[in-house]
């Protein structure tokens, strides 16, 4: 059974077994997955810039309500400012979106459970991955609002309890849900402590 973070100096240290470690490495490595450049770069930078510059980028915001959560429009009042915008920053936010996710699921991969110990580099990496994981989910699970949120909690609960029945994969979407969400409390206190 998980515990949460605690500081220990420059460390953040938490208690997970091997398959909630196993169930962020997933979670995030789909997020990652999701993010990243469609356009793979090709190991020169200068190339890799003036490519994340051109055309054929799709100015169009991501048909998928997940991805544009991730990925917002620079203006709901201009759609001509927001392609320019999106053809010019897409690919790099992209990258380092993916980039981020893929530090932290490092992280978790060198773990030794029962113990995860992080760098104050991956606990950030970590609850910026867990972000754009929860954004995710919360879009697949229809969450916009506070409201939305306490009656995810309430129908988990009720379905805890054996009060109602849930349909088993969105039962699982919440449970990821809430599981992240604590998670991502855990190493956001962390890294605030002193």
């Amino acid at each position: 059974m998980a515990r949460a973070f605690k500081r220990k100096g420059s460390r953040l240290v938490g208690q997970f077994d091997a398959e909630e470690i196993g169930v962020l490495v997933h979670l995030l490595d789909l997020t990652r997955r999701f993010v990243a450049p469609e356009r793979p770069d090709s190991g020169d930078p200068f190339l890799d810039l003036v490519a994340g510059l051109g055309d054929e980028a799709d100015p169009e915001e991501p048909s998928d309500p997940a991805l544009a959560r991730l990925l917002p429009s620079a203006s709901r009042d201009d759609p001509e400012q927001a392609a320019d915008f999106r053809r010019l920053t897409e690919h790099g936010l992209r990258q380092r979106k993916a980039a981020t996710l893929a530090t932290a699921i490092a992280a978790l991969e060198a773990a030794a459970p029962p113990t995860l110990e992080l760098d104050l580099d991956q606990g950030r990496a970590l609850a910026i991955a867990l972000t754009d994981a929860r954004l995710i989910l919360g879009e697949r699970l229809g969450l916009r609002t506070d409201e939305d949120s306490e009656r995810l909690h309430a129908e988990l609960e009720a379905a805890l309890a054996g009060q109602v029945e849930l349909d088993p994969a969105m039962a699982q979407k919440m449970a990821y849900y809430d599981f992240l969400s604590w998670v991502q409390e855990s190493v956001t206190l962390a890294l605030m402590a002193r």
